[in-house]
Formats: structure tokens, sequence, C-alpha cells
């Protein structure tokens, strides 16, 4: 047989591929494409045609091979899913599941479905078939809430543990390649169902003891099912106990196939993440046995994440493996050490984000690679989760507790998680075009992947050093259509903050970011609401009234009156501000100056222990003041007087002093010789005498003219 002399051929080529990855390599491809389809392995071959002509597009030999596999392909498919229904009847499948379930998998049309999600998919038509497949599964085993009580999923698992013995039974290699991917197939469906399958006594331990002795596709398709496994906490301890000295075999292996061992890689990435994780919560683990086998490969997490980093930077390595290895990454990308060496890997991060933008015209079937590659970005520029007391003495004790049980006490600060190293980080992943992925990500129907492009894209806009650069990089459109997640709105404020909203959004934009702007305010933790409120007065401070009009609409005003009351001083600082902006616009100045209780809280205010509250609730007033009855009712305030001419006090700021001049000027103006004298009790004018030998020449000029309307009023003569 010439298969050993071909899979050794097929090894050999793969190294050379390596060391000639920026040389022309059409003659390594083609002859390593051949040999794969003499293996008939079929979509491996087509993935080396295909990023040969993708490389070389008028390779006439490769060109005639591409026909061969086409053609090749077809016929496989044909033979092997002869079975499976065809589409339409599988969109039939999915009514009759919502009528009867017990019924349906009773019968062989279940069957069918389980098949055709193993079956390769070469072409469209079983891509859609596959697709459809994948949709049947994913109904069946996740029944909506209202179903939940009667719904018969132990039959459903039952009968999926059945399919899957009666098809490994058989002996046949291309039986046990198809029960072995249905079974992946369903833990990408559902979780719970997968897991129920794996866990069953004898099943791990039958798959190691006859994992030798499978072929090669079969050897793979097992080792990717233990890799999605190794995600489950009841799959783990099975997988450590009997699956630990194999995958570190195949892991370490250096002539190995780079798909098995990028699928036994990740396989062992997630079991010692867990691990780690466990160890942090003080929980007991198999540590001592995986950790046994790692060492007796000579395997750490810096090896494999080394391993896995050059799968994915070769660009020679097919579809499938770069998937598994990133998912591996993915999951290692949470330890300090592995982020450093992302970070400090350029050419890693740049062929993340090449990757992404390639997957960007792909069908959905690039999502999860997609998935992974936010994940890893999402992880190297995280910041550390900033604790309140209570979160501290929890940690604290649960450190004491763990010291206590393994002698070991964990470090109470890592400097590759404080703030200086992330920002490092984030610099690196901007510098190689992150965000550029990450707008991939955002125009993406997935809502996971929203949701990762929009927890990367609030890290990366962190640093105000990076937000010019990001701008440039054109990150509002890949923000803007996320803006209705917390986490986006949170990105694009911060952009708001220390930018002119008229150049890094324009008008309509503006408008459409009120609203997301306002729900951070309204979210239960402070720094959304003070960004939020920062956002928001930014955009609110240009000329044109839409954005205040806008806000008005949004019911605004309520919440910046309830943040007035937060028990943080920036936050009551920052709503205080908000509203001070806000009094121009028409509606909100027609309403504030003539409510007694919103004056009310302005004066009182105006008296806050923190200036900057002082200085903005103070303005607030100068402008009110301005409309008679606002003036009359700050005299009824009770000690009205006597807050207002505490606004001049030698000890406040000059920009108090000078709002407070103007308060007094307006209510001189509207209420005449009673105010006078209601100020004059609280010797007012000596603060305004003070006032007129002020450096600051507006403040002397005013306090001057606003002394001599009150001693005019008094009927006192000042020359």
């Amino acid at each position: 047989m010439t298969t050993p002399k071909s899979e050794n051929r097929i090894k050999k080529l793969t190294e050379e591929l390596k060391q000639r990855s920026n040389q022309d390599v059409s003659d390594l491809l083609l002859e390593r494409a051949r040999l794969l389809k003499e293996l008939d392995r079929i979509p491996e071959a087509r993935d080396d045609i295909q990023t040969l002509l993708k490389r070389y597009p008028k390779n006439k030999e490769a060109q005639q091979l591409a026909k061969l596999l086409l053609t090749d392909s077809h016929t496989t498919n044909q033979k092997q899913t002869s079975t499976a229904p065809p589409n339409a009847e599988l969109q039939d499948y999915l009514t009759q599941i919502d009528t009867d379930v017990k019924r349906f998998i009773q019968t062989p049309k279940f069957i069918q479905i389980l098949k055709a999600c193993g079956n390769d998919a070469n072409d469209q038509e079983a891509r859609q078939t596959r697709a459809t497949a994948y949709m049947v599964l994913t109904r069946l085993f996740n029944p909506p809430q209202d179903k939940q009580k009667d719904y018969p999923l132990p039959s459903i698992i039952q009968t999926c543990a059945d399919a899957f013995s009666k098809c490994l039974g058989s002996g046949k290699n291309a039986d046990k390649l198809l029960a072995y991917r249905t079974l992946h197939a369903i833990f990408e469906t559902s979780m719970t169902v997968g897991a129920a399958i794996l866990s069953q006594e004898g099943v791990v331990e039958d798959m190691m003891d006859v994992f030798e002795f499978e072929v090669l596709p079969v050897q793979i398709a097992m080792t990717e099912v233990l890799a999605i496994a190794s995600s489950d906490k009841s799959c783990q301890k099975r997988i450590v106990e009997h699956g630990s000295q194999w995958l570190a075999k195949a892991a370490a292996g250096k002539e190995g196939d780079e798909r098995l061992k990028a699928a036994a890689g990740t396989a062992l990435m997630k079991l010692r993440m867990q691990q780690q994780f466990e160890q942090k919560q003080g929980e007991e683990g198999q540590e001592q046995q995986l950790q046994s086998a790692m060492e007796l490969m000579h395997l750490n997490t810096q090896e494999l994440t080394d391993n896995l980093a050059r799968t994915i930077k070769s660009k020679s390595t097919p579809a499938v493996t770069v998937l598994s290895a990133v998912e591996g990454l993915a999951y290692a990308s949470l330890q300090p050490d592995v982020k450093e060496t992302i970070a400090h890997d350029p050419a890693l991060l740049k062929r993340l984000v090449t990757l992404a933008l390639e997957s960007g015209t792909a069908h959905a079937q690039a999502n999860p690679l997609l998935f992974g590659i936010g994940t890893i970005l999402t992880n190297v520029t995280l910041y550390k989760p900033v604790l309140d007391e209570q979160q501290r003495q929890i940690r604290k004790l649960r450190n004491l507790a763990n010291a206590k049980k393994n002698g070991t006490v964990e470090p109470e600060e890592d400097p590759r998680e404080q703030d200086a190293a992330v920002e490092a980080r984030i610099r690196a992943v901007i510098d190689q075009g992150g965000a550029l992925a990450l707008m991939v990500l955002s125009k993406n129907n997935s809502q996971n992947l929203k949701s990762v492009a929009a927890r990367a894209y609030l890290n990366l806009v962190t640093p105000k050093k990076t937000r010019g650069k990001l701008l440039q990089q054109g990150i509002v459109k890949g923000l803007a259509p996320l803006a209705s997640d917390l986490q986006a709105a949170h990105a694009l404020a911060r952009l708001a903050i220390t930018t002119d909203p008229r150049l890094a959004f324009g008008g309509q934009t503006s408008l459409a970011l009120v609203r997301p702007f306002l729900n951070l305010c309204k979210d239960n933790a402070q720094l959304r609401q003070f960004e939020g409120l920062m956002a928001l007065t930014n955009l609110a401070s240009v000329d044109d009234d839409s954005v205040r009009l806008k806000i008005v609409a949004e019911d605004g005003m309520t919440t910046f009156e309830n943040l007035q009351l937060s028990n943080h001083t920036m936050v009551q600082r920052a709503a205080t501000e908000m509203i001070c902006n806000m009094v121009f616009c028409d509606p909100v100045f027609e309403t504030y100056s003539t409510h007694p209780g919103k004056l009310r809280l302005m004066m009182i205010l105006s008296d806050h222990e923190d200036m900057a509250t002082r200085r903005a609730a103070s303005g607030c007033l100068a402008i009110l003041a301005n409309r008679p009855e606002a003036c009359q009712h700050m005299a009824q305030v009770d000690k009205g007087y006597e807050r207002i001419a505490r606004l001049l006090q030698p000890e406040e700021s000059i920009e108090v002093q000078h709002r407070g001049i103007e308060v007094i000027r307006c209510m001189l103006q509207h209420l005449g010789k009673p105010a006078a004298q209601g100020l004059s009790e609280q010797n007012a004018q000596k603060h305004l005498a003070h006032l007129v030998k002020s450096k600051v020449a507006a403040v002397r000029s005013a306090a001057s003219e606003v002394l001599k309307m009150m001693m005019a009023e008094l009927g006192v003569q000042i020359k």
C-alpha cells in the first residue's frame, strides 16, 4: 500500500511549506494537494488548491486539479449523502417538530437530520442542506420556555446516543467519521446534549482505547470532539482522566498532522485554563494528572501557545486547522503571559486581522473564526476590573482560604495586568489594524459577534491617546451600528468626551447617539452614568439646538434630575453641568425658570462642597434669573438671599463669584428694593465691594455695576 509513504511525504511537504512560507510554494502545494486527493482527503486537497490559486491564479495545473477535485467532491458528497433528504424536505421538518416532537424523533427522518449534520459540505447545495439540518437540531435541542416542562429532551438524547453507538459499531471508517462529525455538530447546537452523550459510561474510555488504531481522518474527528467538549465542565473530568496522555502526545508531535495537533492543543488549553480557574476559586481539580501528562511530553502553556500561534501564522495551514488554533488561543488569551506573547508578536496580530478581513465576505460558516479572533482581541486589551470595597474584601478572604489549602498566595498585583501594560498591548493591537478586524465583526448579522466587537472597541478607546488614531481609522463606522449595545455606546461616549462631535460624528450621527447615551445615564454603573452625561454635555454644546431638542423629546431631563441626587459627587456634578447646558434650550428654560422645586434644588447645589458642582449650579441660576418669575421663586426659597450672597464669599472661586454677581444683578432688576434689602442683610454689599478690587477685569467691572445698583435701591449714592 502507498498510504504510509504518502502520509510521510505529506508531513515533509508541510514542514517545507513552513520554511518557505514567504517564497514560491506553488510546487509544494500542488504536490501535497495531489497526495491528499489520492488519500481521499478531498476537503484538505481543495484548501491547498484554493490557497495556490489565490496566490497564483494563472497556474494551469492548479486549475485542472481544481476541476477534478470539484468533480470528486461532488461524487463523494453524493455517495455520503445519498440518504440525506434534500434541503426543501429539511425545511418541512422544521414545521413537523413544532407539532409533534415525540413522534418525529422516532422516525428515520431524525436520523437523516443527524447524518446531514455530519456529512461534508463541499458545495453550495451541501452547505445549505447542512445549515438547515443545523437549524432543525438547534430547534429540537433548545425548546422555547413555555414548552420545556414536558419536553422529551431525555428521549432525544438517548436517540442521539443510540445512533452514535450504532454508527461506530459498524467498524467502517466512513461511519466512524460520520459519527464523530455528527457528535461535533450536536455539541455546536447544544452543549448540554453533546455532553450528555459523551459523558455516558465508557464512551470516552472506549475512544481512547482505540485512538491509535484509527486512520488519521477519524483521529482528527475524535480530537475535534474532545476539543469542543473540553468547554463543558461535566466532560472535562473524563477527558482529563482518560485522554490527557494522548492529547499531550498529539499536541507535542513534531511531525504530526497540523490539524490534529491544533485540535489537541486546543483541548489541552481549554482543560488547562479551566483548572487554573478552579484553583483560583479554591475548587478541587485534577491538575496533577493533566500537568504530569504535559510534563511527560515537555509541554507547558507557553509551548502550546507558541504552537497555536505558528499554526495561525502559516499561510499554508488549512482553514479548519486555523479555526481550531484560533479557538485554542482565544481560551489561552485570558492568561497574562499569553496576552503579552500575542501583543509582542506583530506577525500574529497582523495575521489575525487579515483572517478577519478575508472572512468578512464569507458565509456564516466563518462566524466561529471571527468570534475567536474577536475574543483574542478583547482579552488582550482587557483592563483589570475595578473592585469596590466589598469585592476587594471577598477576594482577600478567598486568597487566604486558597493559601491555607494550597500553601500558595496569589500575588495582589500582576504588573502585566496593570494599566500601563494593558495600554501598551492596546497600542500594539491598533498599530496592526485591530480596529479594522472589529469592523468586520460589527457588520456581521450575528449578535454574538457584535457583542464581542463592542467589548473590544470599549477597551481600545479607553486610553485617551489612542482615540485620535482610531478616529482616523474610521472607528465610528464600526461602532455607530452597535450603539444600542451598552458597551458600544460607552465606547462612543468616550470618543464624544474628548473630541469635537462635529468632527467625530456629524449632525445626523450625533442625533442618533442621544438615546444610546441616555441609556448609559440610566444604567446602574456610576462610571457609565458619568461618561454618558459628559458625552451628552459635549453633544449639546454645539450651536445648533437640534441635539438639545432631541434630548428633551427623549425625556432626558428627568434622567438628569434623578442623577443630581446621586451619592457620587462626580455624577452629581456632571448631571448639574448637563442641565446648565440644557437651559439654553427654550423648552427647558421655560420649565426651569417657572418651577420652584427645580430652582430650589439648583440653589441647594450652588452651596455644594464640590466647587465644580457649585459652578454649574450657580451658572444655571445666572441664566434662569433673567426671567422675573425665577427671581421671585429664588427669593422665596428658605435662606434664599443667604444662599445667593454666599456665592460672593472671598474664599469662593472667581468663577462662582462672577455667576453670583450676575444672579444679584437680575434680582435687583426684577425685584428692586426688597431684593436689595434681603441681600444687604446678608452683607452682599461688602462682598461686592471686595470684588471691585478683583484682578479679573470682567468681575471687577460687573461687581462695580451691581454694587451701584444695590446701593441705589437702598438710597445710598456711591461715587
